[in-house]
């Protein structure tokens, strides 16, 4: 299957001689079986290889792999300015489950939660990643607050849907948006209306009350422009003329923005095999199309 996602042969071979090899093909059937396209299959195979080539480096086997160390993987994963975990995470998370249900590593028992919002709060996770189908990186934003807003509503008690009203999700939402946080000002509202769809569906609440979780005031013009005007665009690549390697690098990838239209991810994704040099073509990995271009 690896042949179908990587058209270098010697990606390949790396990729099968590394400690996660005899994984990666079944991981790759899979992902593909669940629809994920070609650019993100590929990222989260070589995310897949590197987790196996960071338990090589610290001295553990894969049958060694446990939770504890899966997570230690994770956390050594480069965060955004934000300090959320990449996308790619979600491919770990992949091969994890994979390697459980192949005998490789055992799972744990499951630690049952003590406090009320826990013991609520886990079958929540397990609904948003089996359920919903949402990226790693938006769950562990949701959590703590929708942690929070249990709290506010419930306290130390179970959570009740029977005795949450509007007023109490509304101003939550309100005071949670006007936080400093390094994420966006609409997550607390999604989050909750998340939380509160989860409620819905298991019959805890009425339908229609997660309306109450109102989404921040847009004011006009407080988002950047839709686009740059030409002289725009001829200012900013003004700035990278000074012919060093960094100035070079900087007005390729700003022509390739402005000139051939790319969008920011495909540019970024770039590898040394996307590029055949001796032709002077390159090749743009498949986004929502899922059609590739040259």
């Amino acid at each position: 299957m690896l042949e179908h996602i990587f058209r270098r042969t010697h990606v390949v071979t790396r990729l099968r001689c590394g400690p996660m090899g005899p994984s990666l093909d079944n991981l790759a059937t899979r992902l593909h079986q669940q629809g994920y396209a070609t650019s993100s299959m590929q990222s989260y195979l070589r995310t897949s290889d590197r987790c196996g080539r960071w338990l090589h480096g610290h001295g553990y086997t894969v049958s060694e792999l446990d939770e504890a160390i899966f997570q230690r993987s994770v956390a050594g994963l480069q965060r955004d300015r934000g300090g959320h975990l990449p996308k790619v995470a979600e491919g770990l998370h992949h091969l994890f489950t994979l390697l459980q249900q192949q005998g490789v590593i055992r799972s744990q028992p499951a630690v049952v939660p003590t406090a009320p919002v826990d013991q609520w709060l886990a079958p929540y996770d397990a609904d948003l990643k089996q359920v919903v189908g949402l990226a790693v990186g938006p769950c562990q934003g949701y959590r703590p607050i929708v942690r929070r807003f249990m709290n506010t509503c419930f306290g130390a008690q179970a959570p009740d849907g029977q005795s949450l009203t509007a007023p109490m999700i509304t101003t939550f939402v309100r005071h949670e948006a006007a936080r400093p946080q390094g994420t966006s000002r609409k997550m607390p509202a999604v989050a909750v209306r998340a939380c509160l769809r989860f409620l819905v569906f298991r019959g805890e609440i009425r339908p229609g009350l997660e309306a109450a979780a109102p989404p921040p005031p847009q004011w006009t013009h407080a988002a950047l422009p839709a686009r740059l005007s030409s002289l725009a665009v001829e200012q900013v690549l003004a700035t990278y003329q000074d012919g060093t390697a960094h100035s070079l690098r900087h007005r390729a990838m700003l022509l390739l923005l402005a000139r051939l239209g790319l969008r920011a991810h495909a540019v970024v994704s770039w590898c040394l095999d996307d590029i055949e040099w001796a032709h002077g073509h390159f090749d743009v990995r498949p986004g929502k199309t899922h059609q590739a271009r040259r």
